[in-house]
């Protein structure tokens, strides 16, 4: 791997990484990274070297396992939607030379109170330090970034290939999505 400005790799897996990088990376000032550190508000591990630089420590993008977390809500169509998701996240990962742990396929439906036992023990595998989704919908937008945050400490993390569900990927069958089209429209006599 060749050496990138601001990131330095150690020999237990973790790279340590300039606050001032890290904060770039996040979109976001240094000043304001540097007071989330000293609030104790920061979502990673830091250390603070002899001379008094800040850095983050992130897993190193080579160690751990990476797994694949599908998910469809039962309907006609859920095989398909977990196919394409899985044929979506394979292209990714030939495409960066990523290795596959395994790939986790569930057909639940978190949102009518469901539970996500395939998610639930991927998440207590401590080998698994990424999860790769299809996107945020896959889990719930707000899941998504609460797993993010609460995975981010444990050096693990999850990340989406796409931020937003495409359109393709709601059952046109299920009653849900129907009367969401039909919401706000008059009725036609």
């Amino acid at each position: 791997m060749a050496h990138q400005p601001g990131y330095f790799p150690t020999l237990d897996g973790v790279r340590r990484v300039r606050l001032s990088e890290w904060a770039r990376e996040q979109g976001i000032a240094r000043i304001t990274a540097y007071r989330m550190l000293k609030r104790g508000l920061l979502p990673v591990p830091s250390d603070r070297s002899p001379t008094g630089r800040w850095y983050v420590l992130l897993p190193s993008t080579r160690s751990g396992r990476t797994a694949f977390y599908t998910r469809a809500t039962p309907g006609k169509s859920q095989i398909a939607v977990i196919n394409r998701q899985v044929a979506a996240l394979s292209r990714w990962a030939a495409a960066y030379e990523r290795p596959v742990h395994t790939v986790v396929r569930e057909i639940a439906d978190p949102f009518t109170g469901g539970a996500l036992p395939r998610l639930e023990k991927l998440l207590f595998d401590s080998h698994i330090t990424s999860i790769v989704i299809h996107s945020p919908a896959v889990v719930g937008d707000f899941a998504f970034r609460l797993l993010s945050a609460a995975l981010a400490p444990q050096g693990r993390m999850i990340s989406a290939l796409h931020q937003s569900e495409p359109e393709e990927e709601h059952d046109p069958a299920d009653p849900r999505f129907a009367a969401n089209e039909n919401r706000g429209r008059a009725a036609i006599p």
